[in-house]
């Protein structure tokens, strides 16, 4: 959704040309954004990532603002975003249950 955004990849994932492409949205300092990255690699699952806290805040804004709307005003990270919904906070077994739909 936010394609201008200086995403990083997934290491050594390969690329999936049929799937739908996986955001991750975090926190440099967030444990829960850790386990969910962990997930997504364990289960070689090809994704981009960003902290949102290392940006400038004007990069930031309109993501956090999208993120409002969506939630809520207390956004939990992590962030999961495939095909364009929303998975806010790391749930691993909702996590697991939509990555399913990927393969």
């Amino acid at each position: 959704m936010f394609e201008t955004l200086p995403y990083a990849k997934s290491r050594q994932v390969p690329e999936r040309p049929d799937a739908p492409p996986v955001y991750l949205y975090g926190l440099a300092s967030c444990e829960h954004c850790k386990e969910g990255r962990d997930l997504l690699e364990s289960e070689q699952v090809p994704f981009a990532m960003v902290y949102l806290d290392t940006l400038d805040p004007e990069v930031r804004r309109p993501v956090l603002q999208e993120f409002r709307q969506q939630y809520g005003e207390r956004v939990p990270y992590p962030v999961l975003e495939i095909d364009g919904e929303f998975l806010f906070g790391f749930d691993r077994d909702r996590w697991l249950e939509r990555l399913e739909s990927l393969t």
